[in-house]
């Protein structure tokens, strides 16, 4: 089917397209001082606010098939430092030499930009503790009073309402309440059955455990600790960090092991078969982090380089390129969009954290490979041929549709996405003569109007202009439109730093924030990165 001429939906003036708004330039060298616009207020991120995303989405939970007793204790139950202080790392794994740093609170894992809400509208008990409902009754749930309690450490600290506080404290008191204790080591028991992204052979029979639920309990503690200086959260903090201390094979309960291959794992779902989850195992490594900033354990630091060790090197068994990344290693054909994106957000904030530029790499690659979809707004065509497209859900052309514009339009779009087994990116056109169909991101053909991707990173990294060559820096309003231009000649090898990525108009740029074009953004493709 044909379309001859422009779209019908078109409405008032037609905006110009980006890239061919007239606009003045200037052209300079790197010894001489280009005029330098300061560096633009960026979001930190377009990619969507995950934090509410339950960790028990993947699976199915339901009631123990009887009542779930408390561990006794085992051993010397003593608290604190000086009884942790005793439990040396005993086991081997590689770990290579990874930074680790500290960071502004602004920067910290789980840092918040806004309070949450103080009306809290999820599933807690009276006290206000964080529960699971299964059926009619409801279950303590370690990983949703963790995180719970970190955003309400995280508010307290943006606002001091004390309200948040008291709820973080509650939180963590009814962790501590429950925890099972074995030696010195504090383990935090689920009191439900579990079955992995609902598969039978896949069941966490209660009281099961989770270095996720571990690693995150050990940053609450911490930085109650560190809000309150109250002793009962260091003393937490120690205990469970001292079960990062007893591998696999020491008894159980268990939270770390390590392969064959001498990679160390922190088991998201240590059962039989151990399932080597991703995001379990990155944010069980920030509740090292934070051990490390509280302690300056050097056990912490090894544990720590060996998790990020074990997440770079297993890289490629996770990925599935120019599509989403692998929940987990014992189940490939588990895919989730948002499981995807978290691996992306921690691989950001662990390039922070360890300065460890291979880490950036991870979290781009893993962007280009599938970007955030939920991208709306305006999709400027050129004059010519475009054709619309129809995908089945596996991927494949169901119907195809020919438009000719005789001059440029443009139409909505709320969608900019991959499509399983197709080129390039995708554009869901949702009003117009293409309306319901897919066209092809196509820079100066068919492309977003403005940015449809960015992600602020620290710290800079560090890019290169090639010697002898013509690079230039843009200046955009929030449409795209081109609000300057200047170009420089290099005439060695110019070194900057980069601290933010955009695709703007269909193409990929980054933001200068040293060197000759600093505040300015520059063509990705033309700079050695």
């Amino acid at each position: 089917m044909t379309a001859v001429a422009a779209m019908s939906m078109l409405a008032g003036a037609l905006p110009a397209p980006a890239w061919s708004v007239p606009v003045a330039g200037s052209t300079s060298s790197p010894g001489r001082s280009a005029p330098q616009p300061p560096v633009p207020d960026l979001p930190e991120t377009t990619l969507p606010d995950l934090t509410s995303v339950s960790p028990l989405d993947e699976g199915r939970a339901v009631p123990p098939p009887r009542p779930i007793e408390s561990q006794p204790e085992q051993g010397d139950a003593r608290l604190g430092a000086a009884a942790v202080a005793l439990a040396p790392l005993t086991f081997s794994f590689k770990a290579d030499a990874y930074g680790i740093h500290n960071l502004s609170r602004d920067r910290f894992p789980y840092a918040r930009a806004t309070p949450t809400a103080l009306v809290d509208s999820g599933v807690h008990d009276a006290a206000g503790v964080r529960m699971r409902r299964i059926g009619n009754r409801l279950y303590d749930h370690p990983v949703g009073q963790a995180g719970y309690g970190i955003d309400n450490v995280e508010s307290f600290v943006l606002n001091g309402d004390q309200r948040y506080l008291n709820r973080a404290k509650a939180q963590a008191g009814r962790l501590i309440a429950r925890a099972d204790k074995i030696g010195t080591a504090w383990y935090l028991p689920y009191p439900f059955d579990f079955y992995l992204h609902g598969r039978a052979n896949a069941r966490m029979a209660a009281p099961w455990y989770s270095a996720m639920a571990q690693g995150q309990a050990m940053t609450l503690f911490v930085r109650l600790y560190e809000l309150t200086n109250d002793v009962r959260y260091r003393n937490a903090a120690d205990g469970v960090f001292a079960s990062f201390l007893r591998p696999r094979g020491a008894g159980t309960p268990w939270v770390v092991w390590v392969d064959k291959y001498k990679r160390l794992w922190l088991e998201e779902y240590p059962g039989t078969s151990p399932d080597r989850t991703l995001n379990g195992h990155l944010f069980a490594t920030y509740g090292m982090w934070d051990y490390w900033r509280l302690t300056q354990d050097e056990r912490a630091k090894t544990l720590y380089r060996g998790a990020l060790t074990t997440a770079a090197d297993y890289f490629t068994a996770y990925r599935n390129p120019k599509w989403l990344s692998q929940y987990c290693l014992t189940h490939p054909t588990a895919l989730s969009y948002v499981y995807h994106l978290i691996h992306l957000r921690q691989f950001f904030r662990i390039f922070a954290i360890s300065r460890g530029l291979a880490f950036l790499r991870l979290a781009e690659t893993l962007s280009a490979d599938y970007p955030p979809p939920a991208v709306k707004g305006l999709v400027i065509f050129a004059a010519g041929t475009h054709t619309g497209v129809k995908f089945t859900s596996a991927g494949k052309v169901a119907a195809r549709k020919t438009l000719r514009l005789t001059r440029p339009s443009f139409a909505p779009a709320d969608r900019r996405e991959r499509v399983r087994g197709q080129p390039g990116l995708w554009y869901r056109i949702t009003a117009g003569a293409l309306a319901g169909h897919y066209v092809q991101e196509k820079y100066a053909i068919s492309a977003m109007r403005g940015r449809s991707l960015s992600y602020r990173h620290y710290p800079a990294r560090r890019v290169t202009m090639a010697a002898n060559k013509q690079f230039t820096g843009f200046t955009f309003d929030n449409l795209g439109k081109v609000l300057s231009r200047v170009s420089v000649v290099t005439t060695e090898v110019t070194p900057f730093g980069t601290i933010a990525a955009a695709v703007w108009n269909g193409r990929e740029y980054l933001l200068a924030e040293t060197g000759p074009l600093a505040g300015r953004w520059i063509q990705r493709g033309t700079l050695i990165v």
